[in-house]
């Protein structure tokens, strides 16, 4: 069997939650070979983070040298520290990748302060990122900044994954995740197609979520990359990172936040981790 690449274009985390670990971490849980472009390497403390970025012409090099090779079955782009690079990502990606899925997690982590350079983010990635995207991923505060709209439910979250489809890419997942209402964990697709689907998790109480987001868009570039459908992909991916969240990995007492953990899946199935 010729094993299959996906690419993911993020962020390093140096505590392995997010990022290109998680993502990789990710694909091998589906049987694809990971290759990166990192483009930043963000560290964390209990108090803060703080977002060290690569160079942009660093990132056209790993870009380059990667996009070279073949049996690339999908990319995933996560966080790009500024406007120049998303600009960049998306326009090397749009001369240089054809038919195949571009999952697009927007991450947009700003200081409360900085609005200035939050707008500026937004635009770009509506501008540039959002056009070459198969699916965008972005969680509830990110699908009000991206639509400029207050959700409060699930018919918002619904409205707002619309109003993004104008932005041409060819679909949505907006996570409303624990922020709405209710006993369920809601999140919302929606294509270009007209076809709206909504996904259903109980919401958990443990708070190992640090890397949920980065999972989940990584699990659906690996479940588009095994031909399923987007819907199939969606849920199977929902799925994948309900049970990291459920069974994640504990940092220390400083830390109120533990990491997903992407082998929780594969532990249920093999009878390490007993679900009664």
């Amino acid at each position: 069997m010729a094993v299959k690449k996906i690419v993911t274009i993020a962020g390093s985390d140096s505590l392995a939650g997010g990022g290109i670990q998680a993502d990789l971490a990710t694909f091998d849980e589906y049987n694809f070979q990971g290759l990166s472009v990192i483009t930043s390497i963000v560290t964390v403390t209990q108090s803060d983070f703080l977002i060290h970025e690569i160079a942009p012409e660093l990132v056209l090099e790993q870009m380059q040298s990667i996009f070279a090779l073949d049996d690339i079955a999908a990319v995933k782009i996560g966080l790009l520290p500024t406007q120049t690079h998303v600009v960049m990502v998306a326009d090397f990606l749009k001369s240089h990748v054809k038919g195949i899925p571009i999952i697009v997690d927007p991450v947009m982590v700003f200081k409360e302060s900085d609005q200035a350079n939050t707008t500026k983010m937004v635009q770009a990635m509506k501008t540039y990122l959002l056009p070459i995207a198969t699916v965008v991923t972005p969680n509830l505060p990110e699908t009000e900044l991206l639509s400029s709209q207050k959700i409060t439910t699930v018919s918002d979250l619904t409205r707002a994954a619309e109003q993004l489809l104008q932005d041409g890419c060819q679909a949505v997942y907006a996570k409303g995740g624990t922020r709405l209402d209710g006993a369920q964990v809601k999140d919302v697709l929606v294509e270009k197609t007209g076809v709206v689907s909504i996904f259903e998790q109980p919401k958990l109480t443990t708070h190992t979520n640090n890397g949920a987001g980065c999972t989940l868009s990584a699990a659906i570039a690996s479940n588009l990359g095994q031909a399923k459908s987007l819907t199939d992909a969606a849920k199977a991916a929902q799925a994948f990172v309900h049970a990291g969240i459920e069974h994640g990995v504990l940092l220390n007492q400083s830390f109120e936040i533990g990491n997903v953990w992407q082998g929780a899946q594969r532990a249920i199935r093999e009878g390490k981790i007993d679900e009664n």
